[in-house]
């Protein structure tokens, strides 16, 4: 069924591609001129740290806006994409906590998304960090035209998922000067064993990179896949507190992994006052059970500890 919506929403954009496009533009240009409602909110941290199954929550439970496989698969039209999925699914709760590594293409149109595409309209695929020099002007208005005017029309906050965010975070002030960030870290031991075992699930060797890129990859490249995957971690998060001091406090929110299984409830809360929202009145209960518990043989687990007792993970200093 899937494959039959895929083709024909390809049909659907190849013959009216350019009607949408006026028809979206003309929406944009009128409410990206308004003062922004409410702040978009990004979901933020290194790879496998819980941001999925948190992204998944809070889009089921909370009255927000996000990016499901709908709209994603109008990524270039991203302000009808949204309103035409208001218009299938309505109010309804997506009721999906299932993605295989943050893909959720396999779990429904209504199921969140990533959706890359969205972002590398303006930003280079194989460049995660984003700095000052990389931002142009041009680039920062359609950006903050376009969500503005999502955000404006159906009154309501985005919440976005995509950990490239993290690295990106020079790029939001320019776009959303107080845009609010829900940052989520895991102890590095069971952070570094799920991106190994993550790397084998998809056939990659172990010394190969994957997932998020801190700007200093092309290093980390050359590593062994312990040390590799340990730094990858540590940097992606080092870059993260780093640029924290561009915004206000009160623009983030901290979250740990395993407060999504212990604290589910009181986390909700957090992130419910957080963001500024209520809760849906349809919307089934995430039935989250996190468990760390280790997993690999008791060599790997050495050789992971000896990288992360090297780093200073409180203050992010390798020195």
């Amino acid at each position: 069924m899937n494959k039959l919506y895929r083709f024909m929403i390809s049909r659907f954009l190849l013959l009216f591609s350019p009607v949408i496009k006026i028809w979206e533009n003309n929406k944009i240009k009128k409410y990206s001129k308004l003062k922004l409602k409410h702040q978009p909110v990004f979901i933020i941290g290194a790879p496998r740290t819980g941001s999925t199954i948190l992204y998944q929550t809070l889009t089921n439970q909370l009255n927000v806006m996000y990016m499901d496989n709908l709209v994603c698969r109008f990524y270039l039209n991203t302000f009808f994409g949204f309103w035409l999925s208001t218009k299938i699914f309505k109010e309804k709760a997506h009721n999906s906590f299932k993605s295989n590594h943050g893909d959720t293409s396999k779990y429904g149109l209504h199921a969140p998304s990533e959706c890359g595409n969205f972002w590398y309209r303006w930003l280079p695929k194989n460049k995660h960090f984003i700095d000052y020099d990389d931002i142009s002007e041009t680039v920062i208005s359609e950006i903050r035209d376009e969500i503005t005017a999502i955000i404006n029309y159906f009154d309501k906050p985005i919440v976005f998922k995509n950990l490239n965010a993290g690295q990106r975070l020079r790029l939001l002030k320019k776009c959303f000067p107080e845009a609010k960030f829900i940052f989520i870290t895991r102890e590095p031991l069971f952070t570094a064993q799920s991106i190994l075992k993550a790397k084998r699930k998809v056939g990659l060797s172990d010394s190969n990179f994957w997932s998020i890129q801190p700007k200093n990859v092309k290093e980390l490249e050359k590593l062994n896949a312990y040390e590799q995957i340990v730094k990858q971690v540590f940097y992606l998060e080092k870059q993260i507190v780093e640029d924290i001091r561009l915004f206000d406090k009160e623009s983030f929110l901290f979250i740990k992994y395993n407060e999504l299984g212990e604290y589910f409830d009181t986390t909700l809360d957090k992130c419910t006052e957080f963001i500024g929202v209520k809760s849906k009145k349809d919307f089934k209960n995430a039935k989250i059970k996190l468990t760390e518990k280790i997993s690999l043989n008791e060599e790997e687990i050495k050789s992971f500890n000896e990288e992360i007792e090297k780093l200073d993970w409180k203050s992010y200093s390798d020195k």
